[in-house]
């Protein structure tokens, strides 16, 4: 999910594997999360559109925190998320981490649920992004108790159907690249950018640009292109 500015979440460094059982509270606040989840992801099936959610809600670690973050792994037209009713009216950005990342396009269904979409071709790599930190398809959804993946602090989290266990990914590597399904390459640089996170903090998106209500996403980033050479670069890249 978009967020300009994120609060420093301090690395897990020193914590052996244990296990945490869902409180009630915690139950409740999953199985609601994950209730909107299937009825977001449902309705984009519906709409010819395959999507997943990724991070805690895939995870099971929830909080009274947690978003709910869809992302569309392909490009397709943005008039076909435009159409659907759900998404009129709500606001809409065109968003870039880095100059070396894919632009998205992002619709802010309300605080807490985002759906994220490639406006150029996304790369395995970033696609291994969302296996690190967990992910789930509308059938995983539904029949799993959740998926594996890595929180901010670097926690490894493998899901059961009552709670979750839990390990510092510094100390569990190599069972994370097979669990994740990741390579040795994603997992060091995860490693070194969110240990970099905990101690200067994040400095917010390099790219955040608001939609007008007559404006489409395609029409946006051709604007974009010609006003900003980052933006030209990477879609220049991306052509090649």
């Amino acid at each position: 999910m978009y967020q300009a500015e994120m609060p420093r979440e301090k690395i897990a460094r020193n914590i052996g594997k244990d296990f945490h059982k869902h409180t009630e509270e915690e139950k409740q606040n999953l199985t609601q999360l994950r209730k909107i989840s299937v009825y977001y992801l449902n309705l984009l099936k519906e709409n010819g559109v395959k999507a997943f959610i990724h991070g805690s809600v895939a995870r099971g670690d929830v909080s009274q925190s947690s978003d709910i973050d869809i992302h569309i792994p392909y490009i397709i037209p943005s008039f076909r998320l435009d159409l659907v009713n759900e998404f009129i009216n709500t606001e809409r950005r065109v968003i870039m981490g880095t100059p070396n990342s894919t632009i998205k396009g992002l619709f802010k269904i309300d605080q807490k649920i985002s759906l994220t979409f490639p406006l150029t071709p996304p790369t395995e790599r970033e696609i291994d992004f969302y296996r690190f930190s967990g992910l789930l398809y509308l059938e995983e959804l539904l029949e799993k108790a959740g998926s594996p993946g890595v929180t901010k602090r670097l926690l490894f989290i493998e899901p059961t159907n009552t709670g979750y266990w839990y390990s510092s990914l510094l100390s569990h590597k190599k069972t994370a690249m097979k669990s994740l399904n990741v390579s040795q390459r994603i997992i060091d640089e995860r490693i070194r950018v969110l240990t970099r996170r905990d101690k200067i903090g994040r400095t917010g998106l390099l790219l955040d640009y608001s939609l007008s209500p007559n404006t489409n996403f395609e029409q946006a980033l051709h604007h974009l292109s010609s006003q900003n050479p980052i933006v030209r670069n990477q879609i220049s890249r991306s052509n090649k």
